[in-house]
């Protein structure tokens, strides 16, 4: 029997997975994202009780959702908001849908409040 072939053929098949795996991860990194530090930023002038909530895996990406919660009137309504990506390739938000009388649990997203100012992450 020949080994000589196979240990050819396995290199041949890691060095192909290896090559792959690593162009996977560049792509990655090389997708645009909206940060949370830019949502903060862009809703650091809310007055009231205001909070933000992330899904644990948000990495601000297009299609993604992320949740502003707000106490209005003594009821609290959260807005949706999704990340669209258009053909320019320029990533941006808007308002996606809009649920009266409904605050997220807190242990269940990446919770900020905003108090005085400053996004303040919930402790779980």
């Amino acid at each position: 029997m020949q080994r000589r072939p196979i240990i050819y053929l396995l290199a041949i098949v890691i060095i192909i997975l290896v090559v792959i795996n690593h162009n996977d991860q560049k792509q990655e990194e090389l997708l645009p994202v909206i940060s949370r530090e830019q949502i903060f930023e862009d809703f650091k002038n809310q007055t009231g009780e205001v909070w933000l909530n992330f899904p644990a895996s948000f990495s601000g990406t297009s299609g993604e959702l992320f949740y502003l919660g707000q106490e209005l009137n003594r009821k609290s309504v959260t807005t949706v908001y999704r990340i669209y990506r258009p053909e320019s390739g320029e990533l941006y938000y808007e308002l996606h849908d809009e649920w009266d009388n409904v605050k997220l649990p807190a242990n269940q997203f990446e919770t900020y409040y905003l108090v005085e100012g400053e996004w303040i992450k919930t402790r779980k």
